[in-house]
């Protein structure tokens, strides 16, 4: 049975001048265990899902990481550490950012649900396959 994580956090929009204040709720299961969705929410409203690699994360937490539409790094800036993620469709970009601290629990919850390199443990690639050939 697959155990779902569901975390919303205050991020914020790094736009100029001033940042915007957003939620974004992320979602890891365990039976999809190297992806992870995250919704942005603002003024009421779904903004944007992403869905990317639960690996971007992991590492982005400590290091930047990632290339093309989605990248991950941290920041200790004299307030308090954050970690950025950049989004890029082609057309359309933006960064968010989250406390460092709340992006930590995050990640060692989710390393707690499914061990790195234990993966391939909780993902059932025979129902996938049946999955998308059956149809």
């Amino acid at each position: 049975m697959a155990v779902i994580e569901h975390r919303v956090l205050p991020v914020r929009l790094e736009a100029a001048p001033e940042p915007v204040p957003l939620q974004a709720a992320f979602t890891y299961r365990s039976d999809r265990p190297w992806e992870l969705a995250l919704d942005f929410q603002g003024a009421g409203r779904h903004l944007a899902r992403w869905v990317f690699s639960r690996d971007l994360l992991l590492d982005g937490e400590a290091c930047a990481t990632g290339a093309g539409d989605i990248r991950v790094w941290p920041r200790r800036r004299r307030s308090e550490p954050r970690v950025y993620l950049a989004f890029s469709n082609g057309e359309q970009s933006c960064v968010v950012s989250a406390r460092a601290k709340d992006v930590r629990a995050l990640c060692r919850r989710l390393v707690e649900l499914v061990p790195r390199g234990e993966e391939q443990r909780h993902y059932d690639l025979d129902a996938e396959l049946d999955g998308l050939l059956i149809r």
